[in-house]
């Protein structure tokens, strides 16, 4: 159980930190220029493009170099291509492969020893997250990287097998913290003006991409719609 004073030691230290103006206006006016690689932005839903444009900032950051990645239903993930040549050993789990198995309520995988994972838009999905989280730390190495993007704010999609409409930063720190994970980054996105389409206010409801927005860099702490966060297992 965490106390309250230790849900105000993760806020102060890990999100009330971020909430500068170079933070809210990082990606505004958007740097269109790194719309360069295989996984483009046109068509795709905005909010992933800047989890994407922080997650290449943590690569930079960090300078990962894996000997085992493993993905969960991530092939076709565009961060895995920020990834290239930082890894040895690659392994993609398909839910739909064998639903039984990867089930992240009972995973089991016949590899362990992952020092970086990906949980891509999936906890929304299951019911029972703290289990989930504590399953993956299970195929880990101590030291490992595991990396989430999801939700803040969202329409019901893929059901019934849609859970929560998303996590704010804080509930994705205090559900990481609760299950062993070091905290190393947390980040939000999210304006009114992406909203606004999201739930039809402004027209057509739709997950926007860029070109449908007018100002789709600004990000307003008050408006999340999407968090990331990127953990460790222990200390190296």
């Amino acid at each position: 159980m965490l106390s309250d004073s230790k849900i105000e030691e993760l806020y102060e230290e890990h999100i009330k930190v971020n909430y500068t103006e170079e933070y809210k206006n990082r990606y505004h006016p958007l740097p269109v220029d790194k719309n360069n690689k295989n996984w483009k932005w046109e068509g795709k839903d905005f909010p992933r493009v800047i989890s994407l444009l922080e997650f290449e900032r943590y690569v930079k950051k960090y300078d990962f170099q894996i000997e085992k990645l493993l993905l969960f239903n991530g092939y076709d993930e565009p961060e895995t291509e920020y990834l290239e040549g930082r890894y040895k050993q690659i392994l993609n789990i398909n839910y739909g492969d064998n639903p039984e198995k990867y089930n992240l309520h009972n995973l089991q995988i016949n590899d362990d020893n992952f020092d970086f994972v990906t949980v891509n838009q999936t906890l929304e999905h299951v019911y029972n997250p703290y289990t989930c989280l504590t399953n993956i730390k299970k195929y880990m190495t101590k030291g490992g990287y595991l990396y989430i993007n999801v939700p803040a704010c969202n329409v019901p999609h893929s059901e019934p097998f849609h859970f929560y409409t998303g996590y704010t930063p804080m509930g994705l720190a205090a559900l990481a913290h609760e299950t062993g994970y070091e905290i190393l980054e947390m980040g939000q996105w999210g304006n009114k003006e992406y909203l606004g389409r999201l739930f039809g206010i402004t027209g057509q409801r739709w997950w926007a991409d860029y070109t449908m927005l007018q100002n789709p860099g600004i990000n307003e702490i008050e408006n999340p719609v999407i968090t990331w966060g990127l953990f460790r297992v222990g200390e190296p």
